[in-house]
């Protein structure tokens, strides 16, 4: 497992750095800060905040367009009031790659209504002539229809919006159990935590990463940044048939209801339209 985005298991990405002391047995964190300077660890540092910047700009944008568009989108001004908390922002990415593993194995061997005779399909998204469509294409790679992406939405027999999410919740915090061995509040604020520790220093000492800015790349930042892009790119590009249709309003709900278990438990139901 990745040393980002998850509750690292026996090989932190941050090692523990004590503090400096003078010749008089005295704390020296100018010192210590001078010292630091221009070592390549502190460069990793740089690079490294710069990259966890980048994931929270792209929650910013996508939450702000979709406050530009409160009209289009299911209720979500209680996201938007803590953007400056960085908990919330950085707990979004976590809950989206859960949330593209109950639409993966959705899409598993799907086959549109009426086309049953088409086989297994592949469910992929494609950006063509300025827009961003689910594209459905089957075993032999011919595409079979294009739509939307916000106009389907999970279901489960009977089940009403609010019963959807619960299950959806039950399935995520059982996947982070399977998948990384943590309850969901260490999964979705590791981030978070390591951005603190990067950043600010403790009583006995501070933090320094265990792993190159490479290796950040490619185990984590290459997926969440362009999954966070294609997010944005589609919200762009399209709109939900209703605000509270579809796999927006599913996210936005089960966003909610994470970061209310784990971050802020007032952020346990939607507020009403218009509230302050």
């Amino acid at each position: 497992m990745s040393a980002l985005h998850g509750q690292p298991s026996g090989k932190a990405g941050l090692h523990r750095r004590n503090r400096s002391q003078n010749q008089h047995g005295q704390d020296d964190r100018l010192g210590t800060a001078r010292a630091a300077f221009g070592r390549p660890c502190a460069v990793r540092a740089l690079g490294a905040i710069r990259l966890i910047a980048a994931e929270e700009e792209l929650v910013v944008a996508i939450l702000e367009w979709l406050k530009l568009k409160s009209d289009k989108f299911p209720e979500h001004t209680d996201f938007v009031r803590r953007l400056k908390n960085h908990q919330v922002k950085l707990a979004f990415y976590p809950v989206l790659s859960q949330f593209r593993f109950i639409l993966a194995d959705m899409a598993v061997g799907f086959v549109p209504e009426g086309l049953d005779d088409a086989g297994g399909s592949n469910v992929n998204l494609a950006f063509d002539n300025n827009n961003v469509d689910l594209v459905i294409t089957g075993e032999d790679g011919a595409e079979v229809i294009r739509v939307n992406p916000f106009s389907i939405a999970i279901s489960r027999d009977d089940l009403t919006h609010e019963e959807v999410v619960e299950k959806m919740y039950r399935d995520f915090e059982r996947e982070v159990d399977k998948q990384h061995n943590v309850p969901i509040q260490q999964f979705v604020t590791f981030m978070s935590d390591y951005r603190n520790k990067l950043l600010y220093a403790e009583d006995g000492g501070g933090w320094r990463m265990g792993e190159t800015l490479e290796e950040l790349l490619d185990t984590n930042f290459k997926t969440t940044l362009r999954d966070l892009l294609w997010l944005l790119s589609t919200l762009v590009c399209n709109e939900p048939l209703q605000a509270n249709f579809g796999l927006v309003a599913q996210f936005v709900s089960l966003y909610r209801r994470v970061l209310a278990e784990a971050v802020d438990t007032r952020l346990a139901a939607a507020p009403e339209i218009g509230s302050a």
